[in-house]
Formats: C-alpha cells, sequence, structure tokens
C-alpha cells in the first residue's frame, strides 16, 4: 500500500504543477514543496485537497497533524500512509 500512496501523491503533485505551469525535473521524498520544487502556499492546499479526494482521507481533520508540518514529499508521504494505516 505505501508505494501506492507514494505514486498517488507523486501524481497529485505533477498535476498541480501542470496545471499551474510549473516544470518538475523529478519529484523525490527529500524535495521541499515551496523551497525546492515552487509550490505557493494554495498550491499545497491544492495537492492536499486533491488528495483528500483521491485517497479518501484527512489525515489533518483530527489536527494530530498540522499543514504546517508538511514541507517535503516524505512528509505527505507519511502523514497519509499514517492516516490510512491507523
Amino acid at each position: 500500500m505505501s508505494s501506492n500512496v507514494k505514486a498517488v501523491i507523486e501524481s497529485v503533485i505533477k498535476e498541480v504543477a501542470e496545471s499551474h505551469d510549473i516544470e518538475l525535473k523529478a519529484v523525490k521524498g527529500n524535495l521541499e514543496l515551496v523551497d525546492d520544487l515552487g509550490f505557493t502556499s494554495l498550491m499545497v492546499a491544492a495537492i492536499i485537497a486533491n488528495l483528500e479526494e483521491e485517497l479518501d482521507i484527512d489525515p489533518f481533520e483530527d489536527e494530530d497533524v498540522m499543514i504546517t508540518d508538511i514541507v517535503t514529499v516524505d512528509d505527505l508521504v507519511k502523514v497519509y500512509q499514517q492516516s490510512l494505516n491507523g
């Protein structure tokens, strides 16, 4: 399941980048969404909204994790994997 979650997250990141004319060379786990990939906070919110729709889960609803804690691609993968497993 974890590789599937990662694939979905990478796909959504690429879709949002494309819709905002951001050219991504690669989506690697250690890359920061804002500083490395060039997303704005509004674009990160769009990524999260799309992931909620794709994965049918909102890991931020219980406020155990804050959206501001999400910095890297790996952070997104970790949060969604924990929510789906928990």
